[in-house]
């Protein structure tokens, strides 16, 4: 069963060449996952179809630079960084993408998804963060 926030970070990046995301970690390493999350928002950001799935560093760099930039996100880490490790810190990437939740639940593209579920997805963040079997059943 899956949480809230993995299932919202799944609806995001549907569709998209090469993602899957399947858990906080591996599935963000490549930096595409990032990418297809910005791109689902604001298409004109990021040309998705350029990116390769090798290019690790430029990857996640382009999506941190992009997120700083367009919406004020500050970067977790540097795209160095995400290819040096065999996958991303989950804190980090928990609280990161807790960001993007934050700047992007009111767009038309999330269904609009009320401030209740914004709730119960920052409450599974916590919980996931500390716990590493925690699901919310909606």
């Amino acid at each position: 069963m899956l949480s809230v926030k993995a299932r919202w970070c799944q609806r995001q990046t549907q569709g998209y060449r090469g993602v899957e995301v399947t858990n906080l970690t591996s599935s963000w390493r490549d930096g595409l996952a990032l990418c297809a999350l910005i791109h689902r928002q604001r298409p004109e950001l990021i040309d998705y179809e350029s990116l390769n799935e090798d290019d690790v560093a430029r990857n996640n760099q382009l999506a941190f630079d992009v997120a700083e930039r367009e919406f004020g996100i500050q970067p977790m880490t540097t795209g160095k960084e995400m290819e040096a490790g065999s996958e991303p810190d989950k804190l980090l990437m928990v609280l990161y993408l807790s960001k993007f939740f934050e700047t992007f639940r009111n767009s038309s593209l999330n269904n609009g998804q009320s401030s209740s579920l914004l709730l119960l997805f920052f409450c599974a963040l916590f919980l996931w963060s500390h716990v590493d079997n925690v699901s919310v059943v909606m």
